[in-house]
């Protein structure tokens, strides 16, 4: 009989080795850092804005915690750099307002940098899509700015007419439908 409960004991012991070790590998990966990534492009043209808005940059972004780092180059812009910021809105494509400043090189073609602590407003609005870079520049500054790019999760790409599954591209798109009642088309 003693042997018997020995080896339950033991069963227990093993089991409850595997839980922590499986509770332990669930925290570490909650806690590995994550990629997010942009293209930078001309923010929305106009007539006024046509013959200023010029250039192109990317961007990456790796969050670790709740702190952010973020690197990225920017090139052709018409007038030199003046300001960039990550920008809040509320999805993807739609104006927000400055949370927090960048480094940026003063020049026409140069890079972009930042390392933050983000609150848990500025965390939820990274993964839902909903934090971006804006570029102002001498001749298109602030609000309208020169370059814009959402941070989206890190992803494959693919070429040029090349289909993409999966709920990646739009992290708030699910919101973005309209209701079968409400719906126009």
């Amino acid at each position: 009989m003693s042997i018997l409960h020995t080896i339950s004991d033991r069963r227990d012991v093993g089991i409850i080795v595997g839980l922590v070790l499986v509770c332990a590998s669930l925290s570490a990966a909650a806690q590995a850092p994550a990629g997010y990534e942009t293209v930078l492009g001309p923010t929305p043209v106009n007539h006024v804005t046509k013959d200023l808005l010029a250039g192109e940059g990317a961007a990456t972004a790796a969050l670790s915690g709740n702190k952010l780092t973020v690197r990225g180059l920017f090139s052709g812009l018409k007038t030199p750099a003046t300001d960039a910021h990550l920008m809040m809105g509320s999805g993807i494509g739609i104006v927000g307002v400055p949370v927090l400043g960048l480094n940026v090189s003063v020049a026409t073609s140069g890079t972009l940098t930042g390392s933050f602590t983000l609150s848990t407003a500025q965390l939820a609005a990274l993964r839902s899509g909903k934090l971006y870079i804006q570029i102002n520049s001498q001749g298109a500054p602030a609000p309208g700015g020169n370059l814009w790019g959402w941070l989206l999760p890190e992803h494959e790409k693919a070429g040029q007419d090349e289909p993409q599954l999966g709920h990646w591209f739009l992290p708030q798109g699910d919101g973005l439908k309209a209701s079968p009642g409400r719906r126009q088309s």
